[in-house]
């Protein structure tokens, strides 16, 4: 018999609800936000660098070139995502003038769903690799079915290796490691602060 824990119960629900929302827009408009995200995490593993320099001499003068580039990340992911997005609203609202048919709206349902399972993964995979909420959170995952297959995807999208996408560029995949890192040289450096501050006894 198959046991489903809370973590996959609410993962599943959020997934399915989101892609019953994805039933009513339509497919062109939900494939149309899934290539905006897939090509948003792209395009920010490769223009992070670019776009933190510009964050920093436009927007925000950070210290901390690891945040700095985490921020050029999102940026350029939320910018990608939000255009893709509002392209497939206006392709789907010139298409749809006939209303949309159930072929459509099925495979609106699978791309929805599809785009908020992807999502989860990257932010499980993100997660994960933060070391207090790792601790914290494995007890949730123990017995979890959808915890290794999100972890599985995830991975697979976060650690691509420019070099093999004809990038020739490495730094890009180990930019995107050094965030993952950043939570952990944070507790490092908190801990050398605290023990050098401390009053002789």
């Amino acid at each position: 018999m198959v046991d489903f824990n809370y973590f996959d119960v609410t993962i599943s629900a959020i997934v399915l609800l989101l892609g019953i929302k994805g039933f009513m827009n339509g497919f062109i408009k939900e494939i149309f936000g899934l290539a905006g995200l897939v090509a948003g995490v792209y395009l920010g593993s490769r223009f992070a660098d670019t776009a933190a320099t510009f964050i920093n001499d436009n927007f925000l003068q950070m210290q901390n070139p690891t945040l700095l580039k985490l921020l050029g990340f999102l940026a350029v992911l939320i910018i990608v995502w939000l255009g893709a997005t509002l392209l497939g609203s206006i392709l789907s609202k010139l298409t749809s003038a006939s209303g949309l048919s159930f072929i459509d709206r099925l495979f609106g349902f699978i791309a929805g769903g599809g785009k908020y399972f992807i999502i989860f993964a990257l932010i499980v995979t993100a997660l994960s690799n933060v070391t207090l909420v790792k601790e914290n959170l494995g007890k949730y995952v123990k017995d979890s079915l959808l915890y290794p297959y999100l972890l599985e995807v995830g991975s697979k999208i976060i650690h691509l290796d420019p070099a093999s996408l004809g990038l020739g560029n490495a730094s890009k995949t180990k930019m995107l490691k050094d965030i993952a890192n950043l939570n952990r040289d944070k507790e490092n450096n908190s801990s050398a602060e605290n023990n050098t501050s401390a009053p002789a006894q």
